[in-house]
């Protein structure tokens, strides 16, 4: 089983650099996953300027832990609007109905939300590896990711059984979040 993770932590001129970056590439965070070469693009253009070492799931989770609590002393995260992401295809993954199943079985099996499988890479190679024994095809694990969060929100995957003790994983995207 997994470790918790702790997120990213940025001071405030960094925070707001973020954001600025994250609104001039007018990508949403819920894309990224789908668009791993515009996710490569906008790590390494925040790590060049932040002069920070950061990976992609570290500053998702960061987006994502920020989107989900905008109460209390922290600021939620940007919105970029409807048209946010300029017309963007998704990937050329065709899933069949039977890997979507398999999908559908993994989440059920490992009981790990969906958002964690693009927020950590450890989770994701696990699902990849997975993913790849059962259907025999090895697809990334970001469009994996993505597909999962879009079955999360099409309302087609099983809802989560309560975390039974602190070691399950659960939903941890909020959890030890810098205040």
């Amino acid at each position: 089983m997994s470790k918790r993770r702790f997120s990213t932590r940025l001071q405030d001129h960094e925070d707001a650099l973020l954001r600025t970056l994250y609104r001039e590439f007018n990508i949403t965070i819920d894309q990224y996953p789908q668009r791993p070469d515009d996710l490569v693009r906008f790590v390494s253009t925040w790590n060049n300027l932040s002069g920070r070492d950061d990976t992609g799931p570290d500053l998702l989770h960061y987006m994502i832990s920020r989107r989900k609590d905008n109460k209390g002393t922290r600021k939620g995260w940007e919105k970029l609007g409807r048209d946010a992401g300029g017309g963007f295809k998704r990937p050329q993954v065709d899933l069949t109905e039977e890997d979507l199943a398999h999908l559908d079985a993994i989440h059920e099996e490992f009981q790990i939300a969906s958002d964690n499988y693009a927020l950590n890479s450890e989770l994701g190679k696990k699902l990849q590896d997975e993913f790849a024994r059962r259907t025999t095809r090895i697809i990334p694990a970001m469009i994996l990711a993505a597909a999962m969060i879009n079955r999360r929100k099409a309302g087609a995957l099983a809802t989560l059984r309560p975390k039974a003790t602190d070691q399950d994983l659960g939903f941890t995207d909020l959890d030890q979040v810098a205040n």
